[in-house]
């Protein structure tokens, strides 16, 4: 307990340090413009602030939910392929998904602040706006319409979190076969619904910051990175959590298998991130390329040089099997992909937010939001019930699980 207490303290200060980081942003770059790149008729919208630091907590809100988001799917996966390797993690799993209410209602507050224009992220939601494409998209791009579906997809996502936690508690002590059933079902009726929710949570939380570009492959490439994320989180805090003895049956075996999943989702991102650029570049449509000019303006290609931390460094890293069990180096790699996919979601937001780039406000932004993640989840693992699967029916092959190999 005294332990905990000392870390709370630190996570408090953590935060705290975060808002000094954001007020220095405010102090040192108050008197400067906001550098933005945007069309014609966006620029009539554009209200440039001389600090605003309420599209960089946005992007920071939007990473650690997503992070969340892609635990949960994940977990949701091994239940319903019935997994038996991952079971001794699947709390892990579950104490990470435990931001997706919190994240989820930041995320909305965000929404209605803009939607009063207080603050002004997503620039169709101006009144005095008149713009002929979005006017061409009132039907599904209006105020009432996007909060709705936003409501709809917080609470169902907190929905499913809290009803596949719950089981899983009760299967941990009871041991029950229609525990089980009932969380193999929950799981697949979850993967259902993210699946077919996700695209259209993507077109709002993202592709509608601005509404003269559109991209079909957009939301299949975004999710991919919520589950490597989601994946790299879940490595971190099992090497961590195991270091420490609270999960002393996770081992090489487990890791290795974590290892595949990060080095094939980082595949599946990066076939996402060449079909979509492969068939813009071919196609030289101006309406679809600008996504790509405006980036390459303002960041200096960073579409390109972040495929070293999103593919490169896992590709040639964890190619070999013999680093896929090295705890040190699948630790590194999953920090790695953490901050390369970090850039990318700043990369896919920023940009039609008219933000200029500043240092303190990303620090600020991560270490407040970072805190507030890292909070939830100590207090999560510090319930140590819910720390052990025991009462899965796949437990005993988790624990004695050998990759045959290695």
């Amino acid at each position: 307990m005294y332990a905990f207490l000392n870390k709370k303290i630190i996570i408090f200060m953590v935060i705290i340090i975060g808002f000094i980081f954001i007020s220095l942003d405010q102090i040192l770059m108050g008197n400067k413009k906001n550098f933005t790149v945007f069309t014609e008729i966006e620029k009539k919208d554009s209200i440039i602030e001389d600090h605003n630091p309420w599209p960089i907590l946005y992007i920071s809100i939007f990473y650690f939910t997503s992070i969340s988001l892609g635990s949960l799917f994940f977990l949701s996966i091994q239940n319903v392929s019935k997994s038996g390797w991952s079971v001794i993690i699947h709390p892990i799993m579950e104490k990470i998904s435990s931001f997706i209410p919190y994240g989820g209602f930041m995320i909305f507050i965000v929404f209605l602040l803009n939607t009063m224009n207080m603050i002004h992220i997503f620039h169709w939601m101006n009144p005095n706006l008149y713009d002929k494409i979005i006017e061409n998209k009132k039907l599904f791009l209006n105020i009432p319409f996007f909060l709705v579906r936003s409501l709809i997809y917080v609470l169902g996502c907190s929905f499913f979190y809290s009803s596949i936690k719950k089981i899983s508690c009760v299967l941990y002590t009871s041991h029950s076969l229609n525990d089980y059933k009932k969380l193999y079902f929950r799981s697949i009726l979850f993967i259902i619904f993210f699946s077919f929710i996700s695209i259209f949570m993507i077109w709002d939380w993202i592709m509608s910051l601005n509404p003269h570009w559109f991209s079909t492959l957009f939301s299949w490439y975004v999710l991919s990175s919520f589950i490597i994320t989601g994946i790299s989180t879940i490595t971190i805090i099992a090497i961590y959590m195991n270091k420490k003895g609270y999960f002393p049956f996770f081992n090489k075996n487990h890791l290795h298998d974590l290892s595949k999943y990060l080095f094939s989702s980082s595949l599946l991102w990066t076939y996402f991130w060449f079909s979509q650029f492969l068939l813009y570049w071919y196609g030289n449509i101006p309406e679809e390329i600008t996504f790509f000019i405006k980036r390459e303006e303002i960041y200096n290609s960073i579409h390109f040089w972040m495929l070293i931390p999103n593919f490169l460094i896992p590709f040639f890293v964890l190619i070999s099997s013999k680093n896929k069990s090295n705890y040190k180096i699948v630790f590194l790699v999953s920090l790695i992909l953490l901050v390369g996919h970090y850039i990318d979601i700043y990369h896919l937001i920023a940009p039609d937010t008219g933000i200029k780039f500043c240092l303190f406000e990303i620090i600020g932004s991560l270490l407040i939001i970072g805190g507030f993640f890292t909070y939830i989840l100590f207090i999560n693992f510090n319930n140590r019930k819910s720390n052990s699967s025991e009462g899965n029916p796949f437990f005993q092959e988790s624990k004695n699980y050998k990759y045959p190999y290695m």
